[in-house]
C-alpha cells in the first residue's frame, strides 16, 4: 500500500465563510445538490445567483421519509427560478439501491457542456454516502476542472444544551444513547462498490470512526467490523459555549473504549484539514499492520476530509451505518452560516501532487 510522492503542492484553500452566497455562485457554472429535508439545504439554491447558462443537478431521494415528495417539488420550483428548464437535471438516490446513483450522476456530469468548468457540490443536504458519491463523480468525471464544496450549517442541532443537562442528571457519567435521535434504529452497514477498498489476507482491522452523537450507528459499525484497533475521532465545535457537545460525544462513545484497544483524537467539525491530518498520521503509523476501515458519522466537513483521504488512499474501506429511516421532526433547524472550500483539479493527482494536511 503506497501513496504518491509529494512533488508539488496545489493551492488548496481553507474553509471560507460565504459572506455572499450570490457572489460565490456567480463564479460557478453549475451546482450539484440534494433535496434534503433540512431548511439549511435550501440556502445555496435559494440565495444563489447563477450564470444564465449554468447547470443544476438535483438529487432526488427515493425513500420513506414523510413529505419527501412535497419537499422535492419545492426544490424544483426554486431551480426553475434560477436555471433554464433544459439546464435542470434530476438524479435519483434509491434507498434500496444506492449504488445506482453514482452511474446516473456520472452520466449526467459527462453530458454537460464543455463550458461547465467549475461545479459547486453542496453537501448540506446529503447523507455521508451520498456526499461521497457526489464528490467522487464530480472529481473523476470533471477531473480537469476545479470544484467548489459548499456547505451551510444549521442554527440549532439536536440534542440541545437543555437535553444534554437532563441526560447528565439522569444517566450520570457514560450516556448510553440519545432518547430521540434523528436517525432511527440501525438497518445495515453500507459498503459502496467504489469505496470497498483493498483488504489483505492476514492484516488485522483498524476501524476509525468520525464520532458524532448517534451512538447506535457507531455500535452497528463496530459490531460489523469487529476491529482489532478502534480509533475515535471526536469533533470539536470550536466555540467555548459548544464544548458540551464534545463532552456528550465522548460520553456516548466511552463504552467502546472498554475491552478493546483504542486511540483517540479531537479534530474540528468545520476545518477539514484537522481531520485529514489526523487520518494521515494514524495511517502512517498503522498501515503496515492493519487494514483501515473508516466510518464517517460526524460532521459534513469531516465527511469531506474522509473523502479527500480516500482519494489519496483508495485501499481504505468506507463503511456507512444506515438507519431504517429518519424522523424529520428531529432534524436540525434554521439556517446558519454558509461556507465554501475551493478544490484544485483532480488531474493534479496524476502529477503526484496532494494538498498539505497540516
Amino acid at each position: 500500500m503506497t501513496s504518491p510522492e509529494l512533488t508539488s503542492e496545489p493551492d488548496w484553500s481553507a474553509v471560507q465563510v460565504a459572506s455572499s452566497i450570490a457572489e460565490v455562485t456567480s463564479g460557478l457554472n453549475g451546482i450539484v445538490l440534494a433535496a434534503g429535508f433540512e431548511e439549511r439545504s435550501f440556502a445555496w439554491l435559494k440565495e444563489g445567483r447563477f450564470h444564465q447558462h449554468a447547470q443544476c443537478v438535483l438529487i432526488r431521494f427515493r425513500n420513506n421519509v414523510p413529505g419527501n415528495g412535497k419537499i422535492f417539488d419545492q426544490y424544483v420550483a426554486l431551480a426553475k427560478q434560477r436555471f433554464a428548464p433544459k439546464a435542470i437535471h434530476v438524479v435519483e438516490l434509491h434507498q434500496d439501491a444506492p449504488n445506482r446513483m453514482e452511474n446516473e450522476l456520472s452520466g449526467v456530469l459527462a453530458s454537460l457542456p464543455r463550458s461547465v468548468m467549475r461545479l459547486g457540490v453542496d453537501i448540506s443536504g446529503m447523507p455521508s454516502y451520498a456526499a461521497f458519491m457526489a464528490l467522487k463523480c464530480t472529481r473523476f468525471v470533471r477531473n480537469q476542472h476545479p470544484m467548489t464544496v459548499l456547505y451551510t450549517a444549521a442554527n440549532q442541532y439536536n440534542p440541545t444544551f437543555s437535553q444534554y443537562r437532563k441526560l447528565i442528571a439522569k444517566q450520570g457519567g457514560d450516556i448510553e444513547l440519545l432518547p430521540d435521535p434523528m436517525a432511527l434504529e440501525m438497518r445495515e452497514t453500507l459498503i459502496l462498490d467504489s469505496f470497498s477498498g483493498y483488504r489483505s489476507q492476514n492484516a488485522k482491522t483498524c476501524l476509525a470512526i468520525m464520532a458524532g452523537y448517534e451512538a447506535h450507528r457507531s455500535t452497528g459499525v463496530v459490531d460489523t467490523v469487529n476491529p482489532s484497533l478502534l480509533l475515535l475521532l471526536y469533533g470539536n465545535p470550536g466555540a467555548p459555549e459548544l464544548q458540551w457537545r464534545l463532552d456528550l460525544s465522548r460520553r456516548l462513545h466511552a463504552k467502546f473504549e472498554k475491552g478493546r484497544r483504542t486511540a483517540e483524537a479531537v479534530v474540528s467539525t468545520l476545518h477539514f484539514q484537522e481531520a485529514l491530518s489526523a487520518l494521515e498520521t494514524f495511517y502512517d503509523k498503522l498501515i503496515d499492520d492493519y487494514d483501515l476501515v473508516i466510518a464517517p458519522i460526524g460532521s459534513k466537513m469531516q465527511t469531506l476530509a474522509t473523502y479527500l483521504f480516500w482519494e489519496r488512499y483508495p485501499e481504505a474501506q468506507l463503511n456507512f451505518p444506515l438507519p431504517i429511516g429518519y424522523d424529520p421532526k428531529r432534524r436540525p433547524t434554521g439556517t446558519g452560516l454558509s461556507f465554501h472550500v475551493e478544490i484544485e483539479p483532480r488531474q493534479s493527482l496524476f502529477k503526484n501532487a496532494w494538498p498539505p494536511s497540516a
